[in-house]
């Protein structure tokens, strides 16, 4: 379970940088200005592509699930009731966020819907075995 809760947190990581890096770096002006624009205050927002704004939209998504997924690991551990039905859960989760930010940025509607509800049954599945 540790590792599982490892790689959740470096795939938020990823979520985390590859977000604002879709943000300040895209756009039709110099790389050099974007970069200025990146490393500075941020006063002025950049024009976000509708690619970036998926990419942003993703990001929140993921940190306001991660707060659930890590009490429920971490609770799982805590009680000694880690066994095969919470880290099978916790494995979805994790592996619907790996999806969930492609399936966002593709904008194919309903499958980011789907990869969600996948995600949201691997911590159901952790709060059953939890409370069993």
């Amino acid at each position: 379970m540790i590792a599982l809760i490892l790689w959740c947190l470096i795939l938020y990581l990823f979520y985390v940088i590859a977000a604002p890096c879709m943000q300040y770096l895209s756009g039709k002006a110099s790389l050099g200005s974007k970069l200025m624009v990146a490393l500075g205050p941020r006063d002025s927002q950049p024009f976000m592509s509708p690619l970036a704004q998926r990419a942003a939209r993703a990001h929140t998504n993921f940190a306001e699930s991660l707060p659930f997924f890590l009490t429920l690991a971490l609770l799982l551990l805590h009680t000694g009731k880690a066994d095969m039905t919470g880290l099978v859960g916790a494995k979805i989760f994790l592996g619907s966020r790996v999806f969930y930010f492609p399936a966002y940025l593709s904008g194919v509607p309903g499958v980011r819907s789907v990869v969600w509800m996948i995600g949201a049954a691997g911590l159901v599945m952790m709060a059953v075995r939890l409370v069993a």
